[in-house]
């Protein structure tokens, strides 16, 4: 039967202010996510029936509880279809990393069923179906540079200036709902710092200009108080970022993910993957889309 391959894009979250717990057991987020190179391949497939998800990672689910599963359900349910896919997924993208990866697998599974199905769901309806599966997926969907608010699923396209960056992977996962529980903990207990309010309208324009000292507010991430106490070494690589030459550096979402944002015009001299790699903190360069 029929099937289509996309490239399931991670993300970076370029500034991160997450607001209060809710009733509902979310939180309200301010953040602009612009996705990257970096990709999985994903492969879509109509089926008679059932769903299976495949990866070239053992230690993934491949059922319903991988997101891609869970988001092809929920687009088969959406438009009341019987059919059945197979999903296979080559990943690129490191897992728990704060870069989206399992949201862009899910991105990808619903743009690849909407296409295979003759297209029934409109962006805002396959953007509120993502929003069911994970908070992530609304803005992955966009295929841009995008404002995010309320858990996520309140989206805006914004236009940015194409960003070059250093990505530093460490090789280990942060829980994101590890990361939430914490940070609410430590806010109960007056030790985690808030973040100062986020702006797009300033960001763009801060990146625009590569105003270093303003970036630094506007890439403000909650998360990062409450993820460098638990793991150092990444306060570490953020530090090392900025003293090498980049024009700012933050964490991506909830970790483990740290970038560097490229300076446009480089200290003469100055090589801040070079730096990274004599730190001990290799990198990757990939850029936004």
């Amino acid at each position: 039967m029929a099937a289509l391959e996309l490239a399931a894009r991670a993300k970076v979250n370029l500034g991160l202010r997450v607001g209060a717990l809710r009733p509902d057991g979310f939180h309200d987020i301010v953040t602009t996510i612009v996705p990257i190179s970096l990709a999985d391949a994903v492969q879509v497939r109509l089926t008679r029936r059932g769903i299976t998800v495949r990866t070239d990672r053992p230690d993934l689910p491949t059922d319903e509880d991988n997101l891609a599963g869970r988001a092809a359900r929920a687009f088969l349910t959406a438009v009341k279809s019987t059919d059945g896919c197979r999903v296979r997924i080559r990943k690129r993208i490191p897992v728990e990393a704060g870069l989206g990866g399992g949201s862009a697998d899910a991105a990808a599974v619903l743009l690849g069923l909407n296409r295979l199905h003759g297209t029934p769901l409109s962006g805002s309806a396959l953007r509120r179906v993502g929003a069911r599966v994970s908070s992530d997926v609304p803005a992955l969907l966009a295929g841009g540079p995008c404002v995010a608010r309320g858990r996520g699923e309140r989206i805006r396209p914004i236009r940015l200036p194409r960003l070059r960056l250093l990505l530093h992977l460490p090789g280990f996962g942060v829980s994101t709902a590890w990361a939430y529980r914490r940070l609410d903990t430590l806010r109960r207990d007056g030790r985690a710092l808030t973040t100062p309010p986020l702006s797009p309208k300033i960001l763009r324009s801060l990146l625009e200009k590569q105003e270093s000292a303003g970036l630094a507010r506007q890439l403000g991430n909650s998360f990062e108080p409450v993820v460098f106490r638990r793991y150092p070494a990444l306060g570490r690589v953020r530090d090392t970022l900025l003293r090498s030459g980049c024009a700012a550096a933050a964490l991506s979402g909830s970790g483990s993910t740290v970038y560097g944002l490229m300076a446009d015009d480089p200290v003469r001299g100055q090589d801040p993957m070079a730096a990274m790699a004599r730190a001990g903190f290799p990198c990757i360069a990939t850029g936004t889309l």
